[in-house]
């Protein structure tokens, strides 16, 4: 059975969990934009604790709902660069960041112009590096999926604990969660998947 979901930045580890256990992707881009979703956030762990990274995006002023894959960054304001300076600053010190350093750099050289375009990216980017290509296809119309909307819903995500791994920040701060992948690939590198395996959470 395909497990459905709508891209988000840098998919947290929970969402990357249920990946791991789906052969089949289903990706629903076909829902309407919310605000303070993983659509346009992402969490990381910092030296003074969880940092979120919020993407701007462009509002149209009429207050009405807007599909998702009708909303456009705003690239008037320097939130690629802001972000990428802070995912090295927490990362710097961890055991796999220079490993993957140069090709998330490169990753955000280029941006595209609408939201879930470069949430794509990123999630492609980021389920390559750690090894799951997992076969996706795109639905034809918004499918109502209870896990999808879970999943992409960032608040909810604290009632699914996970198992703690190493951190940079764990003795200042205990086990952060819930985090973007970029946690669990810059601390844990290929023996991520090791990781999934063991997660006994549902």
């Amino acid at each position: 059975m395909a497990l459905i979901i709508h891209p988000s930045y840098f998919m947290d580890v929970y969402t990357v969990l249920q990946v791991y256990r789906h052969k089949k992707l289903e990706i629903d881009i076909h829902d309407s934009y919310v605000k303070q979703t993983y659509r346009s956030r992402a969490y990381i762990a910092a030296s003074n604790g969880r940092l979120t990274l919020n993407i701007p995006i462009i509002h149209d002023g009429t207050g009405q709902s807007t599909l998702y894959q009708d909303v456009y960054l705003d690239q008037s304001q320097p939130w690629a660069s802001n972000h990428l300076k802070s995912i090295a600053s927490a990362y710097k010190n961890s055991p796999y960041f220079e490993y993957y350093e140069d090709d998330i750099v490169k990753l955000y050289e280029h941006i595209p112009d609408k939201l879930i375009d470069w949430n794509l990216k990123t999630m492609q980017w980021l389920l390559h590096q750690l090894y799951l290509d997992t076969p996706f296809a795109f639905t034809d119309s918004y499918q109502q999926d209870p896990m999808a909307t879970f999943l992409i819903t960032a608040k909810k995500k604290e009632q699914a604990a996970l198992e703690p791994y190493p951190q940079v920040f764990q003795e200042k701060h205990g086990f952060l969660h819930p985090l973007s992948g970029l946690d669990l690939l810059f601390n844990l590198g290929p023996a991520a998947r090791a990781y999934l395996k063991e997660q006994k959470v549902k």
